[in-house]
């Protein structure tokens, strides 16, 4: 109680969330456990963001095929490689994203 009572009163309210205040000590990130967003938002967020890599992923696979047909120089083939790469860099972005959805959906 002294140490609450030496700090000033304007120093001890804390923005809750949009319209709550709450007078208290310490940070409010020890207090209530979390990020600070909602669980319905950050579920939306991925969301979107699957759907933008997912769609990113079938741009990727039909340039892809499209580059395997015209393959004919040696610099094609490395573009095939490349694009191979992307592709698999992309599958584990949705892999993460998805699990990062799954433990946001128990909560």
């Amino acid at each position: 109680m002294d140490r609450e009572e030496k700090v000033p009163q304007y120093r001890t309210i804390k923005r809750l969330q949009k319209n709550y205040l709450v007078r208290c000590g310490e940070s409010l990130s020890n207090i209530v456990p979390g990020a600070g967003i909602k669980p319905a938002s950050a579920i939306r967020r991925i969301e979107h963001e699957i759907k933008v890599q997912r769609q990113r992923l079938g741009q990727l696979t039909q340039e892809e095929l499209s580059s395997q047909m015209e393959a004919t120089s040696q610099k094609k083939v490395k573009n095939v490689q490349e694009l191979g790469n992307k592709k698999a860099e992309l599958v584990e972005r949705i892999k993460q994203l998805e699990k990062q959805l799954l433990e946001y959906e128990l909560l």
